[in-house]
């Protein structure tokens, strides 16, 4: 393409097929879509989907690794607002909370990353890393610091509650009754967060937090 450099032009391609195929996993699932569906759909060649992803669970990888990222962003994104409104740490963690459930009712974190994700990928290695665990283990530093909750090995409580906050994740998007599984789990979540606090106080969960899911 005259004008574009070769890196530009590897970067145009890539973020094609990562955007068809993204959009084929959350409307087909991994297993309804095949390679071939994302070169036609894409209007690339087999030899560019090849150049950049070996197979289809690579391409399946990178499109779960954006979906998780985006997520992530926008966790990090409602917990900044808050703090801009003066939200102290607490709130901004309860924020955050809710937040992760309003990303999880989205349609490609339902499909890609909690229902398919599990079976597709290396999962006991994917739910060792990943942005929401390091930005959950972010907000309990803060909480720790603040002496909001008890003082407790960091690395390990966040494990332990990104499981869980995972597994309210793939509840809801089972689920036949999603939006009264998202107001129970998301105060499940803060009830449990709470848990860990120092000094609870007797009011510690918002019952008219709003719902409603901006993300693709």
């Amino acid at each position: 393409m005259a004008g574009t450099s070769k890196a530009e032009q590897f970067q145009k391609t890539q973020r094609i097929l990562l955007d068809t195929a993204r959009e084929l996993f959350t409307k087909k699932g991994y297993a309804g879509t095949s390679t071939e569906e994302i070169v036609r759909r894409s209007k690339m060649t087999r030899g560019a989907l090849y150049y950049h992803y070996k197979d289809k669970a690579d391409i399946f990888a990178a499109v779960f690794e954006e979906v998780r990222a985006d997520s992530a962003q926008f966790i990090r994104g409602k917990m900044k607002a808050a703090a801009d409104d003066g939200a102290d740490v607490w709130q901004q963690a309860t924020v955050g909370c809710h937040a992760f459930i309003e990303s999880a009712l989205t349609p490609s974190m339902q499909r890609i990353v909690h229902t398919d994700g599990p079976s597709v990928l290396d999962w006991p290695v994917v739910q060792r890393s990943g942005p929401g665990l390091a930005l959950l283990r972010k907000a309990l530093g803060q909480l720790m610091d603040e002496d909001i909750i008890e003082k407790m090995p960091l690395t390990p409580l966040a494990h332990v509650l990104w499981g869980t906050f995972f597994e309210a994740g793939v509840y809801i998007a089972h689920a036949d009754d999603v939006a009264a599984s998202q107001e129970e789990t998301s105060k499940l979540l803060v009830r449990l967060l709470a848990g860990l606090r120092v000094r609870v106080p007797d009011v510690y969960i918002d019952t008219q937090i709003g719902f409603g899911a901006t993300q693709s």
